[in-house]
């Protein structure tokens, strides 16, 4: 791998690990210290799945911008900036340190997504023009890696600040971290070639998106993942803030298992397809949501009494089976899909997953808000099963689809 892949990999890397530690557990944990009710938390947790819907729009509005470069750069440099006062809007009094905090988590949020598209386009095309086959394996690696040391390190900062009492400055010293890594790939971002192939203006035409929609198996592999992101905005997705706000897990014991869960994940990749040369991806899908039906069950039983397993047993699975999911759906979105309309099938994808997973956000959060308020006279937990229920769907139009992948 040469210099300038190693540039475009060292800025993706930094910039993505960034990304992704402002998401989940963290976010929760922000919602909790300004005291936002839980449906509200629920939402902002639910961001980075939900705001999938803006990528189709990013694509269509990155074809018609002449400066690629500028946008490029200075797009990313908004969210990343937002991303930094995510953290530092704990320095301000409460409610105006709220107002700050959910400005700049929507800012990052909404300008990382719809610059996504164009974004990995650009990393694309510098992997194309260098033909590094091994690009993007060995990115990965190094982003899990990376990831896992770094999101160790702050959920520590926040977990000893806030057993001493002085969680502020744990998100303090979080928001320094995680600046540090923006400016790394601030500097880094500046160095990058120029994207050389404009997207085409094909992502933006209905007519494009009316195509993809009549091929029926596409579909089918489009709504059997929205269906899985709908469904497990009940589990997965309701898991961050139950954990923190309910059962009021450390943050020690978080990062100790999410790490473990990280390193299965990686290790599980190859698992999965060796099963799938077997059974073939469509079965080997199918057959994670067992694991996921599992998981829900699991987390209906749980108390804060037997948090002290439970958790560590959902954290070390639940990521277990995502490297063969992905491949999975990514391996039938690839054989379904024509060539000369590949960025419209993947517009498509993004914006019906993100459909589901903000119809599913919205549900959940009414719910959410009803069962704080009183109005439904149900545990929280309760949502769990409501996801169980919903894993049939996705189940079943798994094991329709016409493909048989191995």
């Amino acid at each position: 791998m040469n210099h300038k892949l190693r540039l475009f990999m060292s800025e993706y890397n930094t910039s993505m690990v960034a990304y992704w530690i402002c998401t989940g557990f963290i976010i929760a944990k922000l919602t909790d210290y300004f005291q936002l009710p839980l449906g509200v938390s629920n939402m902002l947790t639910s961001l980075s799945s939900v705001f999938l819907v803006l990528q189709p729009l990013g694509g269509a509005l990155y074809s018609k911008i002449r400066r690629k470069r500028l946008y490029l750069i200075s797009g990313n440099l908004v969210w990343r900036i937002s991303l930094c006062f995510v953290f530092f809007s704990v320095f301000l009094p409460h409610t105006i340190g709220t107002v700050i905090f959910c400005i700049c988590l929507l800012s990052m949020q909404f300008f990382q997504q719809i610059l996504s598209p164009a974004y990995e386009g650009w990393h694309v095309q510098a992997a194309e023009q260098e033909h590094c086959s091994n690009f993007y394996a060995v990115r990965e690696v190094v982003f899990m890696i990376l990831y896992t040391v770094m999101a160790a390190v702050v959920q520590i900062f926040i977990s000893v600040a806030e057993n001493g009492g002085v969680i502020q400055q744990g998100f303090i010293g979080a928001g320094i971290l995680e600046s540090i890594l923006v400016a790394i790939s601030v500097v880094l971002i500046l160095r990058l070639s120029a994207p050389t192939n404009p997207v085409e203006a094909q992502s933006s035409s209905v007519g494009a998106f009316a195509e993809v929609l009549r091929n029926k198996t596409h579909t089918k592999v489009i709504f059997a993942n929205a269906s899985w992101c709908f469904a497990n905005v009940f589990i997965g997705g309701l898991f961050g803030i139950y954990a923190v706000r309910v059962l009021h897990v450390d943050f020690i014991q978080l990062m100790i298992w999410g790490t473990v869960g990280n390193l299965l994940r990686t290790v599980f990749g190859p698992v999965f397809t060796k099963i799938a040369a077997r059974i073939g991806w469509r079965n080997c899908v199918s057959d994670i949501f067992f694991i996921y039906a599992f998981l829900a069950i699991l987390l209906y039983f749980s108390t804060e009494k037997n948090a002290i397993w439970i958790v560590p047993v959902y954290l070390s699975l639940s990521t277990l089976p995502l490297s063969g999911f992905n491949i999975g759906t990514l391996k039938m979105r690839i054989a379904s899909s024509s060539e000369e309309l590949r960025s419209v099938y993947f517009s498509a994808f993004s914006l019906i997953s993100g459909g589901a997973s903000m119809l599913g956000t919205m549900i959940s959060s009414f719910l959410i808000g009803c069962i704080e308020s009183g109005t439904l006279g149900i545990p929280l937990q309760s949502l769990f099963l409501v996801g169980l229920v919903l894993l049939i769907l996705p189940f079943w139009i798994f094991r329709k689809i016409p493909l048989d992948l191995h």
